[in-house]
Protein backbone atom coordinates (compact mmCIF):
# COMPACT_ATOMS: atom_id res chain seq x y z
CA UNK A 1 0.00 0.00 0.00
CA UNK A 2 1.41 3.39 -0.71
CA UNK A 3 1.82 5.24 1.79
CA UNK A 4 -0.14 8.75 2.52
CA UNK A 5 0.97 11.76 0.85
CA UNK A 6 2.06 14.08 3.75
CA UNK A 7 1.51 18.06 3.55
CA UNK A 8 4.69 19.10 2.78
CA UNK A 9 4.66 16.48 -0.34
CA UNK A 10 1.00 17.73 -1.24
CA UNK A 11 2.22 21.39 -1.64
CA UNK A 12 5.27 20.00 -3.44
CA UNK A 13 2.60 18.26 -5.86
CA UNK A 14 1.08 21.71 -6.45
CA UNK A 15 4.23 23.67 -7.20
CA UNK A 16 4.36 21.42 -10.25
CA UNK A 17 7.30 19.00 -9.15
CA UNK A 18 8.13 16.44 -11.42
CA UNK A 19 10.78 13.66 -12.53
CA UNK A 20 9.60 12.68 -16.01
CA UNK A 21 11.08 14.43 -19.17
CA UNK A 22 9.31 16.54 -21.09
CA UNK A 23 8.17 15.09 -24.38
CA UNK A 24 9.83 15.78 -27.55
CA UNK A 25 8.84 16.28 -31.52
CA UNK A 26 11.11 16.21 -34.58
CA UNK A 27 10.24 20.29 -34.37
CA UNK A 28 12.67 19.98 -31.05
CA UNK A 29 12.05 19.70 -27.06
CA UNK A 30 8.41 21.01 -26.25
CA UNK A 31 8.37 23.79 -24.37
CA UNK A 32 8.35 23.13 -20.75
CA UNK A 33 4.40 23.13 -19.05
CA UNK A 34 4.17 25.92 -16.66
CA UNK A 35 4.08 25.03 -12.95
CA UNK A 36 1.33 25.51 -10.97
CA UNK A 37 1.21 28.75 -9.35
CA UNK A 38 1.74 28.45 -5.39
CA UNK A 39 -0.74 29.84 -3.63
CA UNK A 40 -0.47 33.14 -2.08
CA UNK A 41 -3.30 33.70 0.30
CA UNK A 42 -3.78 32.42 3.81
CA UNK A 43 -6.99 30.15 2.81
CA UNK A 44 -5.93 28.84 -0.14
CA UNK A 45 -2.38 27.47 1.56
CA UNK A 46 -4.43 26.06 4.76
CA UNK A 47 -6.95 24.69 1.94
CA UNK A 48 -4.24 22.91 0.33
CA UNK A 49 -2.52 21.49 3.69
CA UNK A 50 -6.29 19.97 4.45
CA UNK A 51 -6.30 18.24 1.51
CA UNK A 52 -3.74 15.50 3.36
CA UNK A 53 -4.58 11.90 3.19
CA UNK A 54 -4.53 10.92 6.81
CA UNK A 55 -7.24 13.73 6.86
CA UNK A 56 -10.21 11.95 4.38
CA UNK A 57 -11.86 10.56 7.25
CA UNK A 58 -11.23 12.65 9.89
CA UNK A 59 -13.68 15.70 10.87
CA UNK A 60 -11.86 19.16 11.03
CA UNK A 61 -13.27 21.88 12.68
CA UNK A 62 -11.22 25.28 11.96
CA UNK A 63 -11.04 28.75 12.80
CA UNK A 64 -8.80 31.78 12.38
CA UNK A 65 -9.62 34.99 13.60
CA UNK A 66 -8.20 38.48 12.85
CA UNK A 67 -8.27 40.05 16.43
CA UNK A 68 -7.19 43.65 14.63
CA UNK A 69 -10.04 43.75 12.85
CA UNK A 70 -12.34 40.76 13.91
CA UNK A 71 -12.48 39.24 10.25
CA UNK A 72 -12.47 35.55 10.19
CA UNK A 73 -9.17 34.59 7.77
CA UNK A 74 -10.28 30.82 7.51
CA UNK A 75 -13.27 28.81 8.61
CA UNK A 76 -13.73 25.34 7.97
CA UNK A 77 -17.08 23.25 10.10
CA UNK A 78 -16.50 26.38 12.91
CA UNK A 79 -19.78 25.75 14.66
CA UNK A 80 -19.03 21.85 14.22
CA UNK A 81 -18.80 20.43 18.03
CA UNK A 82 -16.00 18.29 18.42
CA UNK A 83 -13.53 16.51 21.18
CA UNK A 84 -11.44 19.17 21.90
CA UNK A 85 -8.63 16.59 24.36
CA UNK A 86 -7.17 19.00 26.48
CA UNK A 87 -8.15 21.96 24.40
CA UNK A 88 -10.58 22.07 27.25
CA UNK A 89 -8.63 23.62 29.77
CA UNK A 90 -8.66 26.50 28.22
CA UNK A 91 -12.32 26.74 29.14
CA UNK A 92 -11.36 25.72 32.85
CA UNK A 93 -8.56 28.44 33.54
CA UNK A 94 -9.65 31.43 31.88
CA UNK A 95 -13.26 30.55 34.20
CA UNK A 96 -11.04 29.97 37.13
CA UNK A 97 -8.58 33.58 36.76
CA UNK A 98 -12.11 35.51 35.97
CA UNK A 99 -14.16 33.79 38.80
CA UNK A 100 -11.46 33.80 41.62
CA UNK A 101 -8.82 36.21 40.21
CA UNK A 102 -5.48 35.92 39.25
CA UNK A 103 -4.31 36.05 43.00
CA UNK A 104 -6.42 33.62 44.78
CA UNK A 105 -4.11 31.25 46.76
CA UNK A 106 -5.22 27.64 48.42
CA UNK A 107 -4.97 27.66 51.89
CA UNK A 108 -4.04 24.54 53.81
CA UNK A 109 -4.21 25.02 57.99
CA UNK A 110 -3.40 23.30 61.31
CA UNK A 111 -5.94 23.62 64.47
CA UNK A 112 -6.22 22.51 67.84
CA UNK A 113 -9.09 23.28 70.32
CA UNK A 114 -8.78 26.69 71.92
CA UNK A 115 -6.54 26.19 75.28
CA UNK A 116 -5.66 22.91 74.24
CA UNK A 117 -1.31 23.47 73.62
CA UNK A 118 -0.11 24.19 77.40
CA UNK A 119 3.73 24.63 76.98
CA UNK A 120 5.21 22.28 74.80
CA UNK A 121 1.93 19.70 74.26
CA UNK A 122 -1.38 19.94 72.38
CA UNK A 123 -4.02 18.45 75.00
CA UNK A 124 -6.35 16.57 72.40
CA UNK A 125 -6.01 16.42 69.01
CA UNK A 126 -4.18 17.78 66.07
CA UNK A 127 -6.68 18.77 62.80
CA UNK A 128 -5.36 19.37 59.36
CA UNK A 129 -8.03 21.22 57.46
CA UNK A 130 -7.64 20.47 53.70
CA UNK A 131 -8.34 23.67 51.27
CA UNK A 132 -8.45 22.00 48.01
CA UNK A 133 -4.86 23.17 47.45
CA UNK A 134 -3.90 21.03 43.73
CA UNK A 135 -0.23 21.77 44.40
CA UNK A 136 0.06 19.99 48.12
CA UNK A 137 3.08 18.08 48.19
CA UNK A 138 5.24 16.69 51.21
CA UNK A 139 7.46 19.71 51.16
CA UNK A 140 4.40 22.13 52.34
CA UNK A 141 3.49 19.05 55.02
CA UNK A 142 6.98 19.38 56.43
CA UNK A 143 6.79 23.42 56.50
CA UNK A 144 3.41 22.91 58.25
CA UNK A 145 5.63 20.50 61.24
CA UNK A 146 8.80 22.82 61.41
CA UNK A 147 6.18 26.09 61.66
CA UNK A 148 4.57 24.08 65.10
CA UNK A 149 8.05 22.64 66.13
CA UNK A 150 8.60 26.49 66.18
CA UNK A 151 6.08 27.20 68.27
CA UNK A 152 7.62 24.25 70.88
CA UNK A 153 5.15 21.61 70.34
CA UNK A 154 6.50 17.91 71.20
CA UNK A 155 3.55 16.33 71.97
CA UNK A 156 -0.09 15.69 70.59
CA UNK A 157 -2.30 13.94 73.29
CA UNK A 158 -4.63 12.97 71.40
CA UNK A 159 -4.67 12.04 67.53
CA UNK A 160 -4.18 13.71 63.77
CA UNK A 161 -7.64 14.26 62.69
CA UNK A 162 -8.23 15.34 58.79
CA UNK A 163 -11.19 17.95 58.29
CA UNK A 164 -11.70 17.53 53.87
CA UNK A 165 -15.39 19.05 54.22
CA UNK A 166 -14.39 22.25 51.92
CA UNK A 167 -15.34 19.33 49.29
CA UNK A 168 -18.26 17.03 49.27
CA UNK A 169 -15.89 13.58 48.85
CA UNK A 170 -12.51 12.33 47.60
CA UNK A 171 -13.19 10.80 44.02
CA UNK A 172 -12.16 10.86 40.33
CA UNK A 173 -13.41 13.65 38.14
CA UNK A 174 -16.28 12.83 36.32
CA UNK A 175 -15.80 10.03 33.28
CA UNK A 176 -12.83 8.93 34.25
CA UNK A 177 -13.89 5.89 34.83
CA UNK A 178 -14.12 5.38 31.02
CA UNK A 179 -10.93 3.61 31.40
CA UNK A 180 -9.45 1.55 34.22
CA UNK A 181 -5.65 2.80 33.75
CA UNK A 182 -3.19 2.54 36.56
CA UNK A 183 -1.96 6.12 35.53
CA UNK A 184 -0.66 9.30 37.18
CA UNK A 185 -2.83 11.39 35.08
CA UNK A 186 -5.57 9.51 36.37
CA UNK A 187 -5.43 10.24 40.19
CA UNK A 188 -8.56 10.65 42.14
CA UNK A 189 -8.47 14.27 44.64
CA UNK A 190 -9.91 15.65 47.55
CA UNK A 191 -9.86 18.82 49.52
CA UNK A 192 -7.19 17.43 51.61
CA UNK A 193 -4.46 15.92 49.04
CA UNK A 194 -0.89 15.44 48.46
CA UNK A 195 1.83 14.88 45.75
CA UNK A 196 -0.99 15.23 43.06
CA UNK A 197 -2.65 12.31 44.50
CA UNK A 198 0.62 9.89 43.73
CA UNK A 199 3.55 8.21 45.07
CA UNK A 200 6.73 7.77 43.47
CA UNK A 201 9.16 4.41 43.09
CA UNK A 202 12.44 5.26 43.07
CA UNK A 203 15.07 2.82 41.51
CA UNK A 204 18.65 2.88 40.46
CA UNK A 205 21.85 0.27 39.92
CA UNK A 206 23.64 -1.37 42.93
CA UNK A 207 27.68 -1.03 43.54
CA UNK A 208 28.12 -3.56 40.59
CA UNK A 209 27.13 -6.18 38.22
CA UNK A 210 24.70 -8.53 39.74
CA UNK A 211 24.52 -6.73 43.05
CA UNK A 212 20.36 -5.85 43.71
CA UNK A 213 19.28 -3.40 42.80
CA UNK A 214 18.16 0.29 45.10
CA UNK A 215 14.69 0.43 45.32
CA UNK A 216 12.81 2.76 47.35
CA UNK A 217 8.67 3.83 47.67
CA UNK A 218 8.82 7.64 48.45
CA UNK A 219 6.95 9.03 50.56
CA UNK A 220 7.66 5.17 52.99
CA UNK A 221 3.79 5.38 54.26
CA UNK A 222 2.34 2.36 56.10
CA UNK A 223 -0.35 1.82 52.94
CA UNK A 224 2.44 1.04 50.46
CA UNK A 225 4.74 -1.95 50.59
CA UNK A 226 7.70 -2.86 48.68
CA UNK A 227 6.33 -6.78 48.83
CA UNK A 228 9.99 -8.01 46.63
CA UNK A 229 12.96 -6.38 45.24
CA UNK A 230 14.49 -9.24 42.64
CA UNK A 231 15.99 -6.55 40.57
CA UNK A 232 19.55 -6.74 39.72
CA UNK A 233 22.01 -4.52 38.33
CA UNK A 234 23.92 -5.53 34.52
CA UNK A 235 26.47 -4.27 32.21
CA UNK A 236 25.41 -1.12 29.90
CA UNK A 237 22.75 1.60 30.32
CA UNK A 238 19.88 0.30 30.04
CA UNK A 239 16.52 -0.06 32.21
CA UNK A 240 14.67 -3.01 32.02
CA UNK A 241 12.38 -2.95 35.25
CA UNK A 242 9.18 -4.28 35.70
CA UNK A 243 7.16 -3.10 38.13
CA UNK A 244 3.80 -5.06 39.40
CA UNK A 245 1.27 -3.17 41.22
CA UNK A 246 -1.20 -5.09 43.67
CA UNK A 247 -3.65 -4.20 46.50
CA UNK A 248 -4.26 -6.48 49.55
CA UNK A 249 -8.10 -6.72 50.81
CA UNK A 250 -6.74 -4.37 54.27
CA UNK A 251 -5.76 -1.43 51.47
CA UNK A 252 -2.29 -2.00 51.52
CA UNK A 253 -0.37 -1.37 48.13
CA UNK A 254 1.80 -4.25 47.35
CA UNK A 255 5.09 -3.06 44.70
CA UNK A 256 7.28 -5.66 43.09
CA UNK A 257 9.80 -5.33 41.20
CA UNK A 258 11.81 -7.38 38.69
CA UNK A 259 14.59 -7.37 35.82
CA UNK A 260 17.47 -5.67 35.25
CA UNK A 261 18.88 -1.59 35.85
CA UNK A 262 22.49 -1.10 34.22
CA UNK A 263 25.20 -0.18 36.36
CA UNK A 264 25.54 3.14 34.26
CA UNK A 265 21.86 4.04 33.81
CA UNK A 266 20.65 6.82 35.43
CA UNK A 267 18.32 6.64 38.56
CA UNK A 268 14.17 5.54 37.41
CA UNK A 269 11.55 7.08 38.58
CA UNK A 270 7.76 5.58 38.29
CA UNK A 271 5.07 7.50 39.97
CA UNK A 272 1.58 5.31 40.35
CA UNK A 273 -1.79 7.14 41.63
CA UNK A 274 -3.22 6.80 45.28
CA UNK A 275 -6.50 5.15 45.86
CA UNK A 276 -7.56 7.17 48.87
CA UNK A 277 -6.55 11.03 49.14
CA UNK A 278 -6.96 11.67 52.49
CA UNK A 279 -6.13 8.62 54.23
CA UNK A 280 -2.75 9.10 52.24
CA UNK A 281 -2.12 12.80 53.52
CA UNK A 282 -2.93 11.48 56.91
CA UNK A 283 -0.27 9.01 56.53
CA UNK A 284 2.28 11.36 54.76
CA UNK A 285 1.64 13.99 57.41
CA UNK A 286 2.06 11.44 60.32
CA UNK A 287 5.29 10.80 58.76
CA UNK A 288 6.39 14.59 58.55
CA UNK A 289 5.24 15.16 62.21
CA UNK A 290 7.65 12.07 63.49
CA UNK A 291 10.52 13.38 61.53
CA UNK A 292 10.02 16.82 62.78
CA UNK A 293 10.08 15.77 66.96
CA UNK A 294 6.31 15.85 67.12
CA UNK A 295 4.70 12.60 69.02
CA UNK A 296 1.27 11.82 68.28
CA UNK A 297 -0.68 9.58 70.98
CA UNK A 298 -2.79 7.72 68.81
CA UNK A 299 -1.63 6.36 65.34
CA UNK A 300 -5.11 6.12 63.61
CA UNK A 301 -6.18 9.04 61.44
CA UNK A 302 -9.86 10.02 62.13
CA UNK A 303 -12.02 12.44 59.95
CA UNK A 304 -14.20 15.12 61.23
CA UNK A 305 -14.46 19.07 60.95
CA UNK A 306 -12.57 21.39 63.13
CA UNK A 307 -14.32 22.67 65.86
CA UNK A 308 -15.94 25.46 66.39
CA UNK A 309 -13.93 26.56 69.53
CA UNK A 310 -10.58 25.76 67.86
CA UNK A 311 -7.42 28.22 67.26
CA UNK A 312 -5.18 28.12 63.79
CA UNK A 313 -1.74 26.92 64.87
CA UNK A 314 0.11 27.04 61.46
CA UNK A 315 -1.14 27.02 57.66
CA UNK A 316 0.33 27.66 54.36
CA UNK A 317 -0.81 29.09 51.32
CA UNK A 318 -0.21 27.67 47.73
CA UNK A 319 1.28 29.90 44.73
CA UNK A 320 -1.03 32.32 43.18
CA UNK A 321 -3.89 31.19 40.77
CA UNK A 322 -1.63 32.67 37.83
CA UNK A 323 1.26 30.23 38.71
CA UNK A 324 -1.23 27.56 38.97
CA UNK A 325 -2.66 27.49 35.71
CA UNK A 326 0.43 27.11 34.01
CA UNK A 327 0.97 23.64 34.95
CA UNK A 328 -2.34 23.27 33.22
CA UNK A 329 -1.80 24.54 30.56
CA UNK A 330 1.77 24.70 29.69
CA UNK A 331 2.08 21.16 30.87
CA UNK A 332 -1.33 19.84 30.57
CA UNK A 333 -1.95 18.64 34.06
CA UNK A 334 -5.01 17.07 34.19
CA UNK A 335 -5.05 16.69 38.19
CA UNK A 336 -4.76 20.13 38.81
CA UNK A 337 -7.39 21.09 36.01
CA UNK A 338 -9.37 18.91 37.98
CA UNK A 339 -9.15 20.58 41.09
CA UNK A 340 -9.48 24.34 39.87
CA UNK A 341 -13.03 23.29 38.31
CA UNK A 342 -14.21 21.65 41.74
CA UNK A 343 -13.09 24.76 43.64
CA UNK A 344 -15.12 27.07 41.63
CA UNK A 345 -18.55 25.75 43.28
CA UNK A 346 -19.58 28.36 45.33
CA UNK A 347 -21.55 26.06 47.80
CA UNK A 348 -20.11 24.39 50.88
CA UNK A 349 -19.24 21.71 50.09
CA UNK A 350 -18.09 22.00 46.56
CA UNK A 351 -19.09 19.17 44.18
CA UNK A 352 -18.34 18.93 40.30
CA UNK A 353 -21.88 19.38 39.08
CA UNK A 354 -21.69 22.74 40.86
CA UNK A 355 -18.13 23.63 39.66
CA UNK A 356 -19.35 22.24 35.84
CA UNK A 357 -22.44 24.68 36.07
CA UNK A 358 -20.58 28.15 37.32
CA UNK A 359 -18.70 27.83 34.46
CA UNK A 360 -21.31 27.22 31.95
CA UNK A 361 -23.22 30.15 33.25
CA UNK A 362 -19.65 32.19 33.23
CA UNK A 363 -18.86 31.20 29.49
CA UNK A 364 -22.18 32.64 28.71
CA UNK A 365 -21.88 36.09 30.08
CA UNK A 366 -18.79 36.04 28.60
CA UNK A 367 -20.87 36.17 25.13
CA UNK A 368 -19.73 32.56 24.01
CA UNK A 369 -22.49 30.99 22.45
CA UNK A 370 -22.98 27.39 24.16
CA UNK A 371 -25.27 25.40 21.56
CA UNK A 372 -23.91 22.27 21.39
CA UNK A 373 -21.63 22.91 24.10
CA UNK A 374 -20.61 19.75 25.92
CA UNK A 375 -18.72 20.50 29.30
CA UNK A 376 -18.01 17.43 31.59
CA UNK A 377 -15.13 17.80 33.23
CA UNK A 378 -12.14 19.82 33.42
CA UNK A 379 -9.12 18.36 31.88
CA UNK A 380 -10.53 16.68 28.63
CA UNK A 381 -9.74 13.40 29.55
CA UNK A 382 -11.84 10.40 27.68
CA UNK A 383 -14.71 11.15 26.11
CA UNK A 384 -16.17 14.01 27.74
CA UNK A 385 -17.10 17.15 26.47
CA UNK A 386 -17.65 18.77 23.02
CA UNK A 387 -17.09 22.54 22.01
CA UNK A 388 -16.80 24.05 18.71
CA UNK A 389 -13.88 26.18 16.53
CA UNK A 390 -16.23 28.75 16.92
CA UNK A 391 -16.53 28.65 20.73
CA UNK A 392 -12.97 28.08 21.46
CA UNK A 393 -11.95 31.40 19.17
CA UNK A 394 -13.88 33.22 21.31
CA UNK A 395 -13.06 32.85 24.75
CA UNK A 396 -9.47 33.46 23.37
CA UNK A 397 -11.10 36.72 22.02
CA UNK A 398 -13.06 37.65 25.30
CA UNK A 399 -9.81 36.89 27.49
CA UNK A 400 -7.47 38.57 25.56
CA UNK A 401 -9.14 41.64 25.60
CA UNK A 402 -9.83 41.44 29.54
CA UNK A 403 -7.11 43.63 31.11
CA UNK A 404 -8.04 41.78 34.44
CA UNK A 405 -6.90 38.23 33.71
CA UNK A 406 -6.05 37.85 30.36
CA UNK A 407 -2.18 38.81 30.63
CA UNK A 408 -1.56 35.92 33.06
CA UNK A 409 -4.22 33.66 31.21
CA UNK A 410 -1.51 34.13 28.05
CA UNK A 411 1.51 33.46 29.97
CA UNK A 412 -0.08 30.29 31.07
CA UNK A 413 -0.22 28.71 27.17
CA UNK A 414 3.11 26.86 26.01
CA UNK A 415 5.27 28.77 23.71
CA UNK A 416 6.22 27.59 20.68
CA UNK A 417 9.72 26.18 20.49
CA UNK A 418 10.44 27.12 23.64
CA UNK A 419 8.54 25.45 26.76
CA UNK A 420 5.50 22.88 27.67
CA UNK A 421 3.74 20.71 25.52
CA UNK A 422 5.61 22.93 22.57
CA UNK A 423 9.07 22.75 23.57
CA UNK A 424 9.51 20.42 20.67
CA UNK A 425 8.03 21.69 17.73
CA UNK A 426 8.06 24.95 15.38
CA UNK A 427 11.52 25.09 16.85
CA UNK A 428 12.62 27.39 13.95
CA UNK A 429 10.90 29.59 11.88
CA UNK A 430 8.52 32.41 12.12
CA UNK A 431 5.91 30.76 14.69
CA UNK A 432 9.07 30.30 17.33
CA UNK A 433 8.49 32.18 20.19
CA UNK A 434 5.07 33.73 18.17
CA UNK A 435 2.61 31.54 19.14
CA UNK A 436 0.96 30.60 22.37
CA UNK A 437 -1.47 27.82 22.16
CA UNK A 438 -2.80 24.88 24.22
CA UNK A 439 -2.22 21.70 22.57
CA UNK A 440 -5.10 18.43 22.76
CA UNK A 441 -4.37 14.63 22.42
CA UNK A 442 -6.31 11.98 22.63
CA UNK A 443 -6.69 8.43 20.43
CA UNK A 444 -8.51 9.55 17.11
CA UNK A 445 -8.30 13.53 18.71
CA UNK A 446 -5.34 15.78 18.22
CA UNK A 447 -6.17 19.88 18.98
CA UNK A 448 -4.52 23.35 19.08
CA UNK A 449 -5.73 26.46 19.52
CA UNK A 450 -4.36 29.87 20.85
CA UNK A 451 -2.89 33.12 19.40
CA UNK A 452 -0.06 33.76 16.76
CA UNK A 453 0.98 37.20 17.25
CA UNK A 454 4.47 39.55 15.92
CA UNK A 455 6.23 42.33 17.29
CA UNK A 456 3.77 45.62 17.39
CA UNK A 457 0.52 43.96 16.20
CA UNK A 458 -2.57 42.23 17.62
CA UNK A 459 -2.32 38.63 17.23
CA UNK A 460 -4.89 36.22 15.65
CA UNK A 461 -6.42 34.05 17.75
CA UNK A 462 -7.22 30.06 16.05
CA UNK A 463 -8.66 26.76 16.92
CA UNK A 464 -7.72 23.67 14.45
CA UNK A 465 -9.44 20.80 16.70
CA UNK A 466 -9.47 17.35 13.96
CA UNK A 467 -11.05 14.29 15.44
CA UNK A 468 -11.65 10.66 14.22
CA UNK A 469 -8.32 10.53 13.05
CA UNK A 470 -6.63 7.02 12.35
CA UNK A 471 -4.74 5.55 15.03
CA UNK A 472 -0.98 6.22 13.64
CA UNK A 473 -2.03 9.82 12.50
CA UNK A 474 -1.08 11.74 15.22
CA UNK A 475 2.89 12.82 14.68
CA UNK A 476 1.30 13.72 10.74
CA UNK A 477 -1.79 15.89 12.64
CA UNK A 478 0.81 18.06 14.64
CA UNK A 479 3.27 18.32 11.98
CA UNK A 480 0.10 20.08 10.30
CA UNK A 481 -0.98 21.88 12.76
CA UNK A 482 2.65 23.47 13.41
CA UNK A 483 2.66 24.33 9.68
CA UNK A 484 -0.76 26.01 9.79
CA UNK A 485 0.70 28.16 12.65
CA UNK A 486 3.76 29.17 10.49
CA UNK A 487 1.37 30.68 8.21
CA UNK A 488 -0.52 32.45 11.10
CA UNK A 489 2.91 33.80 12.79
CA UNK A 490 4.17 34.82 8.81
CA UNK A 491 0.31 36.41 7.72
CA UNK A 492 0.62 38.59 10.87
CA UNK A 493 4.24 39.62 11.08
CA UNK A 494 3.81 40.63 6.94
CA UNK A 495 1.19 43.39 8.01
CA UNK A 496 2.44 46.60 6.96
Amino acid sequence: MRPSIGPRLAIAAALGVCCLAPPTSAAGPAADPAPAAAPTDLASQIDLLLQAKFLARARVGLLVVDMATGARLYEKNPDLGLNPASNIKLVTTAAALSLLGPEHRYVTRVYAKKGALKGHTVDGDLYLKGGGDPSLVTADLYQLASDLRALGITKVTGGLVLDSTAYDRDELPPLFDQKDELASFRAPGGATAVNFGTYVVLARPGPGEGDPAIVAIDPPVPSLKLKANTATTASGARNQLKLAIGTTPEGVVEIAVDGTIGKDAAPAEYRYPVAKPAEYAGEVFRLVLKQRGVSLGRSAVKFEAVPEDSERLALVRSEPLSVLVRSVNKLSNNYVAEHILKSLDDHAPATFAGGLARVRIWLEGLGVGVDGFVYKNGSGLYDANRISAAQLVQLLIAVHRDFRFGADFLASLPIAGVDGTLRSRMQEGRAARFVRAKTGSLDGVSTLSGYAGAVGRPPLAFAILFNDLDVFAAPQARDLQNQIAELLAGTVAARP
